[in-house]
């Protein structure tokens, strides 16, 4: 379940100051944003985990991980399975402040 914004919603959530609740939907537009790149044809997994980490850690976001994987076996998924069309799953897990933060997101495309 997410808020209107787009958060997962988390008891962690109660640990954000008013300021990080405003920057937290920022994970979740990452992963969407890997969404829409893969949907206008990209598919270098590797760059698309970098650049979405980046982007965050620009904002002040401490990142673990944004991992994109094939939903069926949590690989990271090859040109190949990406041009296919193969389904996917974007995790991330990223400390904002004190509070780590975790999401996932399904991805759709088109191959």
């Amino acid at each position: 379940m997410r808020a209107d914004d787009g958060l997962a919603l988390s008891s962690r959530n109660r640990y954000l100051t008013e300021g990080e609740r405003a920057e937290a939907p920022a994970l979740y537009a990452a992963l969407q944003n890997i969404g829409h790149r893969l949907a206008q044809g990209e598919r270098d997994a590797l760059a698309l985990e970098r650049d979405a980490a980046a982007h965050l850690t620009q904002r002040g976001w401490k990142v673990d991980y944004v991992a994109l994987r094939r939903q069926r076996d949590l690989k990271r998924p090859e040109a190949a399975d990406l041009q296919a069309g193969e389904p996917v799953v974007v995790l991330a897990a990223a400390k904002l402040g004190a509070t780590r933060l975790i999401d996932n997101l399904e991805l759709v495309y088109t191959a």
